[in-house]
C-alpha cells in the first residue's frame, strides 16, 4: 500500500474508529512518531511526568495503593526518580486476585477502559482492567515498529492467532470490517494441519499478502510447510512478526530461509503494558513502560531477572512494579541504538508444539484465551500418550460441569474428535525455579 493510502487511513479513517471505540490510537501514533526524534533525556522527562501523575492517581483514588504507601511510610512526593520506585513493594498476580476492587481507581468513570485477563501464559490466568489509552499506545507503537521494516498501515497481513477458539465462536460484522480496514486476514493457529497450512498459502497468493503476524511456533510451522512444498518462490513475503513465544534460533532460521524476509520479533504483555520489538540487536521497549529487574541471587548475569513493570498510561488499574513472571535481560540504559529502554534478551517464555498422529499440530498461546474467563486458578496441557491430551486443572470457586464441557469441546475442536481428552484435577501445579509454569508441553 502506498504512503498516500496509509495517510488517508491514519488521518481520516482511524480517528473515526478512535471516536467510536474511545482508543485514541491516532493521537498516540503521531505522538510516538515525534518521540522517536527526542533525546534520551526528553524521553525520561516525559516518562517521569507520566509516572508522577500515575503515582498521584494511585494514592488518591486506589484503596490498595493508599494502604500500601501508608503502611510503608511512602508519600507520592517521595517518588521523584526511577530508582525511587524501588521503595514500592511489587504488585503480584496473587495481590490482583485478592485486592482487584481495591486496586481499581474510584474515579474510573473519568476514563475509558475494558475488563481483560492475562489468558494465563504462565498457567495462572488473572483478570485486570486495560485502560483504552494504554491499549491505544501499545497498538500505535506496534504499527510504528512494523513500519520500520516496510509495513504501511492498511497493508494486508496474514494473522496466525486464536480466532474462533471456541466451538461456536463467530467474529462479529464490526470486527470483520475493522480487520479489513487494517488489512488483517486471520487464521486460527491453534491447529495447523496440512489443510490449514495449504489454505494459508492460498490466501497469501490470492490476496497478494506480503506480511505475516502470529505465534512464533505457528509462523515456524507455516515456514516448514512452504519449504517442504518448495513454495517460497511463489510467495513475496517482506517481513514476519512473531509474537507470544520465544523465537528460537531454529524458528528464526527456518522462517528466514523459507520466505527470505526480515523477521521482527516482538515481545509484550498487556497486563504490564509492555511492547517491544527486535530485528536481532535488542528489543526496543515502548516508552509507556518502565522496566526494572528483580535480580535473583542465583542469577550471575547483571540486569537479569524477573521483570517488574510500571505502565504509565494505564491510569484506571495501576500496574506499579508489577511482577510479570517473565525473565528478562535489561540493556544498559538509553543509548544511541534507541532513545528508550532496551531488552537484550527475553529468557522466561517457552515455545512448544504438540504434534498429533492425526496430522494436527497444536500451538500453545491460543489456548490461553480458553482459560482467561473460566474459574480456573491454574492449568497445564500436555500430550500424555499417542492421540491423547491431558488437561490438568486447579479449580477455582465457581468452576462447574459447563466449564469442563467447554474445555473438552474446545480441545476436540482443535485436536480432533479422534483425540482422547483427559481432564485431571489437582490441588496445585508445580512451577519452574523462576516461578513460571510450563503450561503447554509436547
Amino acid at each position: 500500500m502506498s504512503s498516500f493510502k496509509e495517510s488517508i487511513i491514519l488521518r481520516g479513517v482511524l480517528p473515526v474508529v478512535d471516536t467510536f471505540f474511545h482508543t485514541n490510537m491516532a493521537h498516540w501514533y503521531k505522538t510516538i512518531g515525534n518521540m522517536q526524534k527526542w533525546s534520551p533525556d526528553q524521553i525520561k522527562e516525559w516518562q517521569l511526568s507520566k509516572l508522577h501523575q500515575l503515582i498521584d492517581n494511585a494514592y488518591n483514588y486506589s484503596v490498595y495503593y493508599r494502604e500500601l504507601f501508608d503502611t510503608n511510610h511512602i508519600k507520592p512526593s517521595d517518588i521523584l526518580t526511577f530508582s525511587d520506585l524501588e521503595k514500592i513493594p511489587p504488585l503480584t498476580k496473587e495481590i490482583i486476585r485478592e485486592r482487584f476492587n481495591d486496586i481499581l481507581l474510584s474515579n474510573k468513570d473519568r476514563y475509558y477502559y475494558k475488563p481483560s485477563a492475562t489468558g494465563g501464559s504462565t498457567g495462572d490466568p488473572t483478570k485486570y482492567i486495560k485502560d483504552n489509552e494504554s491499549w491505544g499506545f501499545d497498538n500505535a507503537f506496534n504499527t510504528i515498529m512494523w513500519k520500520q521494516v516496510g509495513y504501511h498501515y492498511g497493508d494486508r497481513f496474514l494473522a496466525l492467532g486464536s480466532s474462533s477458539i471456541f466451538p461456536t465462536n463467530k467474529c462479529s460484522v464490526l470486527h470483520t470490517l475493522f480487520y479489513r480496514m487494517k488489512g488483517k486476514y486471520p487464521f486460527n493457529a491453534m491447529n495447523l494441519s496440512e489443510e490449514v497450512l495449504m489454505n494459508c498459502v492460498k490466501t497469501i497468493q490470492k490476496r497478494n499478502i506480503h506480511f505475516i503476524y502470529g505465534y512464533a511456533s505457528a509462523i515456524y510451522l507455516l515456514a516448514k510447510y512452504v519449504k517442504r512444498k518448495n513454495l517460497g518462490e511463489q510467495l513475496s513475503i517482506k517481513a514476519c512478526f512473531p509474537t507470544s513465544e520465544i523465537l528460537t534460533n531454529t524458528y528464526r532460521a527456518t522462517i528466514e530461509d523459507a520466505f527470505g524476509c526480515v523477521v521482527l520479533d516482538s515481545y509484550g504483555a498487556n497486563d504490564g503494558g509492555i511492547v517491544a520489538h527486535s530485528t536481532g540487536s535488542g528489543y526496543k521497549v515502548g516508552y509507556n513502560c518502565i522496566v526494572q529487574i528483580e535480580q535473583s541471587q542465583s542469577q550471575d548475569r547483571k540486569n537479569t531477572g524477573v521483570a517488574l513493570l510500571t505502565d504509565v498510561t494505564n491510569m484506571v488499574f495501576p500496574f506499579i512494579r508489577y511482577r510479570l513472571g517473565d525473565e528478562l535481560e535489561l540493556g544498559d540504559g538509553y543509548n544511541t541504538f534507541y532513545n528508550g529502554q532496551v531488552l537484550k534478551k527475553v529468557i522466561g517464555r517457552t515455545s512448544d508444539i504438540i504434534e498429533l498422529e492425526n496430522g494436527r499440530n497444536l500451538t500453545g498461546p491460543g489456548f490461553t484465551i480458553l482459560f482467561k474467563d473460566l474459574h480456573v486458578i491454574g492449568y497445564r496441557i500436555f500430550k500424555s500418550a499417542p492421540m491423547q491430551i491431558t488437561v490438568e486443572i486447579v479449580k477455582g470457586h465457581g468452576y462447574d460441569q459447563d466449564e469442563e464441557k467447554l474445555i473438552v469441546d474446545t480441545m476436540h475442536k482443535h485436536a480432533g474428535n479422534d483425540c482422547n481428552i483427559i481432564i485431571k484435577y489437582s490441588d496445585s501445579i508445580a512451577n519452574r525455579k523462576n516461578g513460571k509454569n510450563l503450561f503447554f508441553l509436547n
